[in-house]
């Protein structure tokens, strides 16, 4: 076994947490009686984003690897995680209302993507050691600048904006940048 296959398990344990903790939500998020469109928006992004992380997960193969660098590359998952549990509380059957549920946790969850953003830059340079000036750096920005938007704005009109941005995003991320696995590796 290889570093890269032994720290890919902790990596992957911490995506199929986080996976578990929105797939086991979804039923109740689903219900009709309680649904916001909008949460269940976010759930599917935060599901399809951890797996076209842990296919970018593969462009770290050849870094290498110091205590250092691979804590700040769990962090990764580890912030995924945290808005997993943001969006999902641990008892989903008791929220009566997840359009309440969810501006009640926004500023929380988009708090995290703005720190997610800034981690994945981080990561990217030290690890991945990509460029400052790189084309991909714009997509963290984007993020960032739509986390602080998200955070600081309560209204449905422009969280309705942020879903459809970020879905279009990650349809786009997709199915173009992540065609192969380890799309960032050089």
């Amino acid at each position: 076994m290889t570093l890269f296959e032994y720290l890919a398990i902790a990596y992957s344990l911490v995506f199929s947490f986080s996976a578990m903790r929105l797939v086991g939500g979804l039923p109740h998020a689903l219900d009709p009686d309680r649904r916001y469109w909008l949460h269940v928006c976010w759930v599917l992004i935060q599901l399809v984003g951890i797996t076209g992380q842990f296919w970018v997960f593969w462009s770290y193969r050849d870094v290498e690897w110091t205590y250092p660098r691979f804590f700040l590359t769990l962090a990764n998952p580890s912030l995924l995680y945290f808005n997993a549990c943001t969006l999902v509380p641990e008892a989903p059957a008791s929220v009566e209302s997840w359009r309440t549920y969810y501006y009640s946790v926004r500023r929380k969850f988009f708090l995290a993507v703005m720190l997610y953003s800034l981690i994945i830059a981080a990561d990217a340079s030290v690890a991945l050691q990509i460029p400052i000036d790189d084309p991909t750096r714009a997509s963290q920005v984007i993020l960032f600048v739509a986390g602080a938007v998200g955070a600081s704005s309560g209204s449905p009109r422009v969280h309705a904006g942020l879903g459809a941005l970020f879905a279009g995003f990650v349809f786009i991320a997709m199915f173009i940048v992540f065609a192969g696995p380890g799309p960032l590796a050089r």
